[in-house]
């Protein structure tokens, strides 16, 4: 059987690849063709051209691997079918379940590829895909963050400032500090004309300091001068323009899940990507499961059928992702749920068809 095993592995991986190579080619093509006018109406060189789409490339490989899986199992497998191998290797006693197990292990590798290639290859290059276009292709002029007005940022602990005008030298003019509990009231409230950032700590000068119990008191004290000792947020963290959820890494995006939350802000959009990361990892395997049944119960394979059904299979379960995940951010079902009811719908079948399978 490690023979039969070495032989179904090496198919798999070629035709996935010979499959992956085709479909990212026309995708990047196809995308190409979109953003001609882009890049010829900014003048852009063919070198930043080929800059974009090696960035781009990463991410095209982790939304369409699962195709070229999906494809390569309905070939390999198809052809066993075809050319009547299966039923030759089952004339020697050999279960058709037990054929499945190479695939099956591909599919299991391709979880932690994925988990891996993705948070350290494919968001690195989202950011810097980002970053190529606003300021290399658009000549937009890069952010030195002197100075900003009207700053919302959400920091540790509950802490939420608006700020009228910041400085990244270490200067809040005109601030206000709500610090949150658990259940979202505000706790403590810290309004001043101005801090400055010295020796690793925050002064204010000018500050009215307000804390609010549980049963609706209020104690007021005012300050000329002021050590804000409870703020552990720097210069740096004011300065940094949060990235978009695709651009940031796993477990920075939690964090963030959490800060926000404790501030009372809507993120079902981030929640949603967050498990969404995690569910997508495990496409390749159930995509596996679900191609290897319906491969052998096929009546005839082959290239052409393997290639039209599983493009048919492909398309509907990326349009379960989308529509789960359009009822995640829209608060109809839980985050978690949005992300990982395509799985749950898919792996159903792949199981109830494999034990379909004869033994």
């Amino acid at each position: 059987m490690k023979v039969i095993d070495r032989h179904i592995v090496g198919q798999i991986i070629k035709f996935a690849f010979l499959a992956l190579l085709s479909v990212v080619v026309i995708y990047l093509l196809i995308d190409l063709f979109e953003e001609l006018n882009y890049f010829t109406s900014r003048k852009v060189s063919v070198f930043n051209i080929l800059r974009f789409y090696a960035y781009n490339l990463p991410a095209a490989i982790t939304l369409l691997y699962p195709v070229s899986l999906l494809l390569a199992v309905f070939v390999v497998y198809g052809q066993l079918t075809r050319y009547r191998e299966l039923h030759a290797l089952e004339s020697s006693g050999v279960r058709v379940v037990r054929l499945f197990v190479p695939a099956v292990a591909l599919g299991l590798a391709t979880v932690v590829i994925y988990l891996v290639g993705n948070e350290f290859v494919a968001i690195p290059c989202n950011a810097r895909l980002s970053d190529l276009r606003r300021y290399t292709i658009e000549r937009r002029v890069v952010p030195k963050s002197q100075k900003r007005r009207d700053v919302y940022f959400v920091g540790e602990a509950g802490r939420v400032f608006f700020i009228k005008e910041f400085e990244s030298s270490g200067v809040l003019r005109d601030f206000s500090i709500k610090e949150l509990g658990s259940d979202r009231k505000v706790k403590r409230r810290i309004d001043g004309r101005e801090a400055f950032y010295r020796d690793s700590t925050w002064v204010g000068y000018d500050v009215v300091v307000r804390v609010f119990g549980t049963d609706g008191s209020e104690e007021l004290s005012c300050h000329d001068t002021l050590v804000l000792k409870a703020i552990a947020e720097t210069p740096d963290d004011f300065s940094r323009t949060p990235r978009p959820v695709y651009e940031t890494q796993t477990l920075a995006l939690r964090r963030y899940i959490d800060r926000m939350r404790r501030a009372g802000e809507d993120v079902a959009d981030e929640e949603v990507e967050y498990h969404y990361r995690f569910s997508y990892s495990l496409i390749g395997l159930v995509v596996v499961l679900l191609g290897l049944p319906l491969s052998v119960r096929l009546k005839r394979g082959g290239v052409m059928f393997g290639l039209g059904l599983g493009l048919l299979v492909s398309f509907l379960y990326w349009g379960a992702i989308q529509m789960s995940r359009a009822y995640g951010t829209s608060h109809l079902i839980s985050p978690a749920l949005a992300a990982w009811l395509p799985n749950i719908i898919f792996g159903t079948i792949a199981i109830v068809l494999g034990f379909n399978v004869r033994r």
